[in-house]
């Protein structure tokens, strides 16, 4: 059905618009690469980076996807206090989230979540790249932070929400007689209900008109869902399955059937090579609690910064440390933030990702040959700081290009929407788009594309309003302009109904009322 992974990453760079952002991921995936995929269209520039298949970062040249902005945006952080901490950031080369913590102005376990959510919400945009070219870079520095993510998850749900139907139905083509079958012992994502409908459906090996009848799904719904399970590996033709050697009932029963749960779940930052239980020593004392929130947001707190930290730094040692006192600093880092103190996953296994830090940190200074070689490296990062050391590899593939601004771009739109500068307001709005596309800023979009030409954009400019108002409810210009259109197309009633949610949404507007008034006369005649 799809190419396989080793044919897709034959090739070291491309369009997505031939191979699609999904299938990189989980190419990069099923053959567990670490490496760099760099992505550009037009001005916009990402740069994921892999360990061993999984994303762990993700850095672009949105402002908007900044963590500061990205914090402000959700309101966890004021813009002055942005402005402040980005500041200081800049002038003392710490990071933001790190200053943010320090400053108090947020706790560790917080910072943590909303650093899971921005690098979830840079991924997922790229699913609408599709007019993206791609790199893939082998040579790569590991990323400061612990953040990893679940690519399974995040097929799903970006092929679900975010990839353009019409990229879809280009990628994944079959007849309506075609028959679907679950593949028997292939350990999936989590399901939301909507998904895990559509997957039960399938037991039945349905055709695609069958499976849409039997889920109640609608076709946008139920084949972008049905691609993501193709895609995973969980579904194929029946045809298909049916020569497949079948798994042995031990196999499937070790293999956990997806189960309904959160759309997108970021998975810890362990490193699976250790095994953690091998290394845990009996935690002394009382167990902590895991509603603590002191106790919590030290386990976060060390566990935010450990991956930036060399050996030394990372168990708080000297550079001519002893024996003893390196073994002293290991036990005591390993009891404090024992795994066996944590009774929730999510806080087990960061304790077993800081574990495997310190018992590799510990294992790096006992060796003689690879002490040395730290304290090399500490010695030739002291020198980098005063200007004669080589740039680094991250320093190499910086994105270079200024951060871009969509709000910026949004404004100077209005201004020449104002002034009546339609296709100039087009430009701009559509630019604002291209780097965040808000429902606003494309609703502003289409309505500027109407007004250059009515008589021609009509029909356009309402299906893309349509598609903001289903996808954003909330949007009060959305339903102003599908209003205005509508009225300009002469679907009056539609129109009516446009005003009155407009209405709704801003009662204090009077303007509503005379034209929700006009629209009905007009409906009755």
């Amino acid at each position: 059905m799809f190419s396989t992974p080793a044919q897709v990453l034959r090739q070291r760079e491309g369009a997505l618009a031939e191979t699609p952002f999904a299938l990189l991921l989980h190419a990069l995936a099923i053959e567990e690469r670490t490496c760099t995929l760099e992505l550009k269209v037009r001005q916009r520039e990402k740069r994921i980076t892999f360990e061993d298949g999984a994303p762990v970062a993700c850095s672009s040249n949105l402002l908007h996807e900044t963590l500061g902005k990205f914090l402000v945006e959700k309101g966890k952080l004021s813009e002055a206090d942005y402005q402040k901490a980005l500041a200081e950031s800049v002038q003392t080369e710490v990071p933001i989230g790190g200053l943010l913590v320090q400053k108090g102005l947020i706790s560790p376990f917080d910072l943590y979540k909303q650093m899971q959510a921005n690098m979830a919400m840079k991924l997922l945009d790229c699913f609408r790249w599709t007019d993206a070219r791609f790199r893939l870079i082998a040579d790569i520095e590991p990323p400061d932070t612990s953040v990893r993510m679940n690519t399974a998850q995040l097929i799903l749900t970006g092929i679900a929400t975010m990839m353009p139907f019409d990229e879809v139905t280009t990628h994944f083509v079959f007849t309506d007689d075609r028959r679907f079958a679950q593949v028997p012992g292939v350990e999936g994502p989590r399901l939301s209900a909507k998904d895990a409908r559509l997957f039960q459906a399938l037991r039945f090996r349905p055709t695609f008109p069958e499976l849409q009848q039997r889920s109640g799904l609608d076709t946008d719904s139920a084949l972008r869902r049905l691609y993501a399970f193709c895609l995973l590996g969980l579904v194929d033709f029946a045809e298909e399955v049916d020569k497949r050697p079948q798994p042995t009932p031990s196999a499937v029963a070790a293999m956990p059937a997806p189960m309904p749960g959160p759309a997108l779940t970021p998975m810890p930052g362990t490193l699976e090579t250790v095994d953690p239980s091998a290394l845990v020593p009996a935690a002394t004392g009382l167990a902590f609690s895991d509603e603590d929130e002191a106790v919590k947001n030290a386990l976060l707190s060390a566990f935010l910064s450990h991956r930036s930290q060399d050996p030394f730094d990372l168990l708080g040692v000297p550079e001519n440390v002893q024996p003893v006192a390196l073994r002293k600093a290991f036990l005591a880092l390993t009891d404090k933030f024992s795994p066996l103190r944590f009774q929730t996953a999510d806080l087990k296994e960061k304790a077993e990702g800081l574990l495997v830090g310190y018992a590799r940190a510990y294992g790096a200074l006992s060796e003689v040959e690879q002490a040395a070689l730290w304290r090399k490296r500490r010695a030739a990062a002291r020198e980098k700081k005063v200007g004669t050391g080589r740039p680094s590899t991250e320093e190499q593939f910086r994105i270079r290009t200024d951060l871009l601004d969509a709000s910026t771009q949004y404004e100077e739109a209005r201004k020449r929407l104002k002034a009546e500068n339609y296709a100039g307001a087009f430009e701009y709005f559509e630019y604002a788009c291209d780097i965040d596309p808000k429902p606003l800023y494309r609703a502003y979009r289409a309505w500027a594309r109407y007004l250059m030409k009515p008589e021609s954009h009509g029909k356009l400019a309402l299906q893309e309003l349509l598609e903001v108002v289903k996808q954003e409810p909330g949007c009060e210009e959305a339903w102003f302009f599908t209003g205005e259109v509508s009225r300009g197309e002469g679907q009056w009633a539609q129109a009516e109904d446009a005003y009155r949610k407009a209405f709704k949404l801003n009662p204090k507007n009077r303007q509503y009322v005379d034209l929700i008034q006009d629209t009905m006369k007009r409906v009755k005649r």
